[in-house]
């Protein structure tokens, strides 16, 4: 037993109205980006975590699917830190968002590659 949507609904608004109140309050783009996307990441994390049954569920995080997420993002840092030492760059935020991007390409590409085995509880 979730979230309810009006609730959740309620939540992304209150997201909204804060995000509007720091557009005006700060008059700074960067700054309201990141205020609508920090809220809207924690209201995510709320319903995932109200909703942990289902959501576990439909994204395979048993044992298995534990292990290849820890090992997604394992994969991700580390090819970060490589794209960074490479570059000699700084900027953390545009060189993790780029190495998330590009590693999630790889895995989803190799998930879609390989063969599914129909069983009897499909």
């Amino acid at each position: 037993m979730g979230l309810s949507y009006a609730v959740t609904l309620r939540m992304m608004i209150g997201v909204a109205v804060i995000t509007a109140l720091s557009a005006i309050m700060t008059r700074d783009a960067f700054d309201t980006a990141w205020t609508g996307i920090a809220l809207s990441v924690i209201v995510g994390v709320l319903w995932t975590v109200s909703n942990r049954e289902t959501t576990f569920k439909h994204l395979g995080l048993n044992s298995y699917g534990f292990l290849n997420s820890l090992a997604f993002v394992i994969v991700t840092i580390i090819f970060a830190e490589w794209c960074m030492s490479m570059w000699g760059s700084d900027s953390r935020v545009e060189i993790y968002g780029l190495s998330l991007v590009t590693v999630a390409t790889f895995w989803w590409s190799i998930e879609m590659m390989e063969p599914r085995f129909a069983t009897d509880n499909d």
